[in-house]
């Protein structure tokens, strides 16, 4: 079992084994998902360089960086790449997103569905392009 918390919105803001000790924020509300925690939490996975989860930093250049998107059960994701949303295809609940590395700067990468995805853990990619 899962424990979703939604905003007011019903967007979720994080999940979690359990409800013990938690105190809901005015217009927040639980889910129970009868899925286990560790599948939960795989359902949306990115990655850069093989890293989730964390800040990935590379040089500017002409070259780019593969985004490994992992969704198992769908035949594709939406996106939210710094703010342009982008549907990625998917075979066999994988994909791949592909940034160029031109200039510095820094990609944000998140689901554009928050009520289905929440913007949290192993869902966010960020990759950071430096001089």
């Amino acid at each position: 079992m899962t424990i979703v918390i939604r905003d007011a919105a019903g967007e979720i803001k994080t999940f979690m084994e359990t409800a013990a000790g938690l105190v809901l924020q005015s217009g927040e509300y639980l889910e129970e998902v009868d899925v286990p925690f560790g599948v939960y939490a795989r359902r949306l996975r990115l990655s850069a360089l093989g890293r989730y989860g964390e800040l990935v930093r590379v040089p500017a250049g002409d070259g780019t960086v593969t985004v490994t998107v992992e969704c198992p059960g769908e035949a594709s994701v939406t996106l939210d790449i710094n703010g342009l949303v982008e549907d990625v295809p998917l075979a066999d609940g994988t994909g791949t997103l592909t940034l160029g590395c031109d200039t510095p700067g820094t990609f944000i990468i998140t689901p554009a569905d928050r009520e289905k995805f929440g913007a949290i853990g192993e869902a966010v990619c960020v990759v950071e392009v430096v001089e």
